[in-house]
């Protein structure tokens, strides 16, 4: 009898120790985000969209006739707390397929976290060149920097605009991006004069917009975010600034037009995204609609890159009927092209994804194309 339990008990055990999540067939997913610090907002913005695709999913059967779970963990944007939560996930929660991060200075060091594991990782708005080498597990749904950085400063050159001035956000995203727009813009007769870098929570630009102003430039060009933009938009109104400015794609959002004004008028900038809130595509205008029914608000950027990101993992898993990491990834790498509500999605070998830029500016207090 003692032999009967104990064979039963060691049965029991090695079932525990060697059917993992993904083994049950379990659609477990973890989202990596910014729930709190300075990215806060991004992040919540985020979890709504992740909330909707999770209803969707849910409601049409789940996958393998299962609900799929979500895991969140607040990343703050501080890389430290994002590796901790990435391998929390895997270790504790045991998520097929991660979400994240919103900001690059956490996907990168979380992906290395999910490529040794073999785990999924999709990042909805990191933009980071470093993320093309990051590993085969490892994907985005928006473009890389050099694709939205060279662009806008291949636009100013071919603008004819001499003298330029760089504001950056002295992170990952700030510092990288500036660097290839100052290496896409300049030549001969057309040079960067002046290249400040600034904190998101700094307060007051003044005392950049003042020597920027000093040094004539006819082209100002803003790698930072909507509230960062919008707040040294008001200074350099107030300060009598002229010059043409241009800022990035982040800028696209409701809040940057309430929280700039006037201030925000004829700022033009590059949209790399493909997400366009107004576009016929039948999938976007679904998602806005239920977007906007739930929320009481249309999304913007973030929403539908985050939303995109979980579809396909969860579009992975019911085709597939498989959860483990290789099967989700090797069906990304042969998906061929994906309609979803931010574009046409086509992962490269490197699963980077390359979409159309084109240039915006706000007009009549609205974000419209550039004639």
């Amino acid at each position: 009898m003692k032999r009967l339990v104990f064979f039963l008990i060691s049965i029991v055990l090695f079932l525990q120790t060697s059917c993992t999540n993904n083994d049950r067939g379990d659609a477990k997913v973890g989202i990596l985000f910014p729930m709190t610090g300075d990215a806060g907002e991004y992040g919540n913005k985020g979890r709504k969209a992740i909330e909707l695709a999770l209803e969707q999913v849910n409601n049409t059967g789940g996958v393998n006739g299962k609900a799929v779970e979500i895991v969140f963990e607040d990343s703050k944007a501080d890389p430290s707390a994002g590796v901790t939560a990435i391998q929390k996930m895997i270790s504790i929660d045991n998520v097929s397929a991660v979400v994240g991060d919103i900001v690059s200075s956490v996907s990168i060091p979380a992906a290395a976290v999910a490529e040794k594991n073999k785990v999924v990782m999709i990042a909805p708005t990191s933009s980071a060149p470093a993320l093309t080498q990051a590993g085969k597990f490892i994907y985005r749904v928006w473009p890389s920097d050099l694709l939205e950085g060279s662009a806008a400063g291949k636009f100013a050159k071919g603008k004819g605009f001499k003298k330029a001035v760089i504001f950056h956000l002295n992170n990952d995203y700030g510092n990288q991006i500036a660097d290839i727009f100052k290496k896409n813009f300049e030549s001969e007769t057309q040079k960067v004069i002046g290249n400040e870098a600034y904190s998101a929570k700094s307060g007051s630009y003044r005392g950049m917009l003042t020597k920027a102003n000093a040094l004539h430039p006819d082209f100002i060009y803003i790698a930072g975010y909507y509230e960062d933009t919008a707040q040294i938009l008001k200074e350099a109104k107030e300060l009598g600034v002229n010059s043409q400015f241009m800022g990035a794609t982040a800028i696209e959002d409701n809040k940057f037009l309430e929280l700039a004004g006037k201030s925000a008028e004829g700022i033009v900038y590059p949209l790399a995204s493909g997400f366009d809130v107004n576009s016929s595509d039948p999938n976007t205008k679904q998602f806005v609609n239920a977007f906007e029914k739930k929320f009481g608000y249309e999304p913007g950027w973030v929403e539908s890159h985050c939303y995109d990101a979980f579809m396909l993992i969860a579009n992975a898993m019911k085709i597939t009927g498989k959860t483990d990491g290789e099967s989700i990834r090797q069906y990304l790498d042969s998906m061929g092209i994906y309609n979803g509500v931010t574009g046409q999605i086509k992962f490269d070998a490197n699963g980077d994804v390359t979409k159309p830029v084109i240039f915006k500016t706000v007009k009549g207090g609205k974000f419209v194309v550039l004639q």
